[in-house]
C-alpha cells in the first residue's frame, strides 16, 4: 500500500519532551511474562489434548532452507516414523536414543489389578515399568537426562481408584491401551516436552520462545517496498539456531506467485521477525517456531491452515502508549485537505517517526483500499494519536500502538473487526 504525503499539509511545533519512538526492550522476565500471556489467550493457544487422545506429530516433509537465505544451517533432513503410528519429521539433527522406564504409584484406594494391566501393557512396549506404594512427597511428573546421544525419560503417574493411569496433563482410562503406546512413542521422539502439537504458544517452554524471540529482534538493513518476496526471503540475517525452512506446500505457493509478487509496504527498520511476518502474511503465507524432535529449533515457512498460527506481526507494548511512542502525543497543529487516508498517514510516520504498517489480509477481505480514500483535517492542534483516531474510524478502520521484537514501536492499522491486542496502558 503506497502512501504519497506530497499532497498533505500540515504545521508541526518543534518536537519537545521524550524523543519519538524510544525502543522498550523486554528483559528475561518481560519475556516470560509475555510467554505467558500468549499462554492464557487465544492467539497461539492451540487445543489441548484431551484424556487418551492421540497427538499427531507434522506429516508436511520438510524442505531445504530458502535459496539464498544467509542462514548457515545445512539443509534439512527427513526423519522417519515413530513407533505407534506417531510420525515425526526431524528437521535438525538426528534425535537422540531414546530409554524410557515408567514407574506407578499405588495408594489405599488404587485399584490394583488394574496396575498390573498396566504394567502388563508397558512390557509389551518394551518399557520398563516399576510399581511402588506412592509417598505423601509424590507426584506424578517426567524428568529427562540426556548425554551424549542418549536420552533417559523418567515417567511417574499413579493409578486412581477408577483404574486410570493418571500422568501429568493426561490420564488413560483401562482399554486405552492404544492411545498411551502412541504417547510413549511421542516421548520418544521429542522427549518429556511431548510433541508441539496441541500444546501452547508452539510448544515452546519459556526460555526456548525467548531464544526465537531475541533472534529475531535485528532491524531490517534493506528496502522491502516492491521488491519480490522471493528476493527478500534471501536477505533476511536469521540466526544459525533458528533457520528459516518451507513446508512442501509453502514452496508450491511461492512457486505460484512467481516474480511478480512483490512486498507492498517498507519495514526497513524494524526487527525481522516483524518484518517477515508482514512480508509473508501479504501473499497468505506466515513462519512459525518448530521445535524438532532433536530438540531443535527452526523458523518453519507455511501456508495457515496447516497447523499453528502464525508468528505475529507484532507484539503487545509492555508500557502504556504514551510512555513507547511519546512523539504520537505530542500536542500540534495538524491540517490537510483532500488527501488519501494513506497519505495522511504516511505524513504522521514522517513526523513522528512512528512507522506505520497495514494489515493488508485483513483490510482486502473488507475491500478496503486506503489508498482511494479521500479526508480532510480541518486545522487543529491535536496528537497524531488523536487525529489517527479520527482518520481511521472513517474509513471504517483502527489502529493500535504495537511493538516489534526489538521494542520498537509502530502503527498498526486493520479492521474494526479485528481482535485488539491491547498493551498496558488500554
Amino acid at each position: 500500500m503506497q502512501a504519497n504525503a506530497s499532497r498533505a499539509a500540515f504545521a508541526s511545533a518543534p518536537p519537545s519532551g521524550p524523543p519519538a519512538g524510544r525502543a522498550t526492550v523486554l528483559n528475561g522476565l518481560c519475556l516470560v511474562a509475555l510467554w505467558l500471556s500468549l499462554a492464557a489467550t487465544p492467539l497461539l493457544a492451540q487445543p489441548r489434548p484431551g484424556p487418551g487422545e492421540r497427538v499427531r506429530p507434522p506429516a508436511a516433509p520438510v524442505e531445504p532452507p530458502i535459496p539464498g537465505s544467509k542462514s548457515r544451517t545445512p539443509p534439512a533432513t527427513s526423519g522417519s516414523k515413530a513407533g505407534g503410528g506417531a510420525a515425526a519429521r526431524n528437521a535438525g539433527t538426528k534425535p537422540p536414543v531414546t530409554l524410557i522406564s515408567v514407574e506407578l504409584l499405588t495408594g489405599a484406594d488404587s485399584a490394583n489389578l488394574k496396575t498390573y494391566d498396566w504394567a502388563k501393557q508397558c512390557q509389551q512396549l518394551n518399557v520398563s515399568c516399576t510399581i511402588r506404594r506412592g509417598r505423601e512427597d509424590d507426584k506424578p511428573g517426567i524428568t529427562e537426562q540426556t548425554q551424549g546421544s542418549l536420552r533417559q525419560l523418567k515417567i511417574v503417574g499413579r493409578i486412581d481408584r477408577r483404574g486410570r493411569a493418571v500422568f501429568p496433563e493426561r490420564q488413560f482410562a483401562p482399554g486405552e491401551g492404544e492411545a498411551f503406546a502412541d504417547w510413549l512413542a511421542e516421548l520418544k521422539v521429542y522427549g518429556a516436552q511431548g510433541a508441539p502439537e496441541g500444546q501452547v504458544v508452539w510448544g515452546l517452554q519459556p526460555e526456548q520462545f525467548a531464544s526465537v524471540y531475541e533472534s529475531l529482534a535485528l532491524p531490517i538493513a534493506f528496502a522491502t517496498e516492491g521488491v519480490a518476496v522471493a528476493e527478500l526471503l534471501g536477505q533476511f540475517r536469521l540466526s544459525p539456531k533458528h533457520p528459516l525452512r518451507q513446508t512442501a506446500e509453502a514452496t508450491q505457493r511461492l512457486t505460484e506467485l512467481g516474480p511478480e509478487a512483490t512486498c507492498g509496504q517498507n519495514v526497513r527498520g524494524l526487527a525481522q521477525g516483524t518484518g517477515l511476518a508482514l512480508v509473508l502474511a501479504e501473499h497468505g503465507l506466515g513462519f512459525r517456531p518448530r521445535r524438532n524432535p532433536d530438540g531443535s529449533i527452526d523458523l518453519a515457512l507455511f501456508v495457515p491452515g496447516e497447523g499453528p498460527n502464525a508468528w505475529p506481526v507484532g507484539w503487545p507494548r509492555p508500557r502504556p502508549p504514551g510512555e513507547v511512542a511519546p512523539s504520537l502525543f505530542q500536542f500540534r497543529d495538524i491540517h490537510f485537505a483532500e488527501v488519501e487516508v494513506d497519505a495522511a498517514l504516511a505524513a504522521g510516520a514522517e513526523v513522528s517517526k512512528v512507522p506505520v504498517l497495514f494489515d493488508t489480509p485483513s483490510l482486502r477481505a473488507k475491500e478496503i483500499d486506503l489508498a482511494e480514500r479521500g479526508v480532510d483535517f480541518p486545522l487543529k492542534r491535536t496528537t497524531w494519536a488523536q487525529a489517527y483516531d479520527r482518520i481511521l474510524g472513517k474509513a471504517g478502520c483502527k489502529y493500535e500502538i504495537l511493538i516489534d521484537e526489538g521494542g520498537r514501536p509502530f502503527v498498526w492499522v486493520t479492521t474494526l473487526q479485528t481482535p485488539a491486542r491491547r498493551g498496558a496502558g488500554g
